[in-house]
């Protein structure tokens, strides 16, 4: 029992928040934010949805290992922003409600 209550508390503690920035779509901007060998989201407009590594920024589009995107076809781009902040007062929470859940089931026990 303690053994699985710890394995919770380890998948609580690596728990993260993230939250999705959107990108103006040009060159110029997706070499600011993006590195080559990130996974970005991109919506085109005909609202197509595309996720992908990220291969080259060219002049003209996005590259991916089975994609090139015109930057005139894409409406917006998004990318994954890890909230620390978050993320901690996440991981803090879950192990909270796990320890408290342990301690609970442990007097329960112990009284019947």
């Amino acid at each position: 029992m303690l053994k699985y209550c710890l394995v919770i508390m380890l998948l609580a503690s690596l728990t993260a928040c993230t939250s999705m920035q959107t990108i103006e779509a040009t060159p110029t901007a997706v070499q600011k934010h993006f590195v080559i060998g990130e996974i970005i989201t991109v919506h085109t407009v005909n609202d197509t949805i595309y996720e992908f590594e990220l291969i080259d920024i060219t002049e003209d589009s996005i590259v991916g290992k089975r994609q090139q995107i015109p930057f005139s076809e894409i409406k917006k781009l998004e990318q994954k922003k890890v909230g620390f902040i978050k993320s901690i007062g996440a991981g803090i929470g879950m192990t909270y409600l796990v320890v408290t859940g342990v301690v609970g089931l442990f007097i329960l026990g112990t009284l019947f």
